[in-house]
């Protein structure tokens, strides 16, 4: 048998059983043998001791991204009213854009006002009637929500009734 005259198809099996031939003994060194050289079992982990805050995380995010992406759309809709309005209707919406900025100074501000008294993981969404607090990995007694609430009607000038605090 010619090795040069070997059909193409033939060659093609061959090197497909060879594969799997390969495939099978690395397969079998792998699980079946037993070599000595295992590594010694890892203590199990105390999962009551880990804490994940993952999830928490993923709140805050999923809320500052909402937050974010409503107000970038309310300003790209002011933005577009800019550019149409005549005389009176200029101011307004100019106005508006400021608040919006406003606003926007004030979340970041009290976002890191917040964390700097201990509440690392914290969001904050002002509106134009109300504001939002999110505090998250923290229990909060009366008088801490207090200090809080507090703390948010300082900075925005609204009123207690006005602010909402959530866990």
């Amino acid at each position: 048998m010619d090795l040069k005259k070997l059909e193409p198809s033939l060659v093609l099996i061959l090197l497909g059983v060879s594969f799997l031939l390969l495939l099978s003994v690395g397969f079998y060194s792998r699980f079946f043998l037993d070599t000595g050289s295992e590594k010694p079992a890892a203590p199990p982990l105390e999962v009551a001791a880990l804490v994940d805050h993952s999830n928490d995380r993923a709140v805050l995010s999923e809320f500052r991204w909402n937050r974010d992406r409503q107000r970038s759309r309310f300003q790209e809709t002011l933005e577009d009213m800019l550019r149409t309005a005549e005389g009176e209707q200029i101011n307004k919406v100019q106005d508006e854009l400021l608040l919006l900025t406003k606003r926007q100074t004030m979340e970041n501000e009290l976002e890191n006002l917040l964390s700097v008294k201990g509440y690392t993981h914290n969001a904050v969404a002002v509106y134009p009637a109300a504001v939002t607090v999110i505090i998250k990995n923290e229990t909060l007694t009366p008088s801490s929500a207090a200090e809080v609430g507090e703390l948010v009607t300082r900075i925005t000038g609204y009123r207690a009734e006005q602010v909402r605090i959530m866990e």
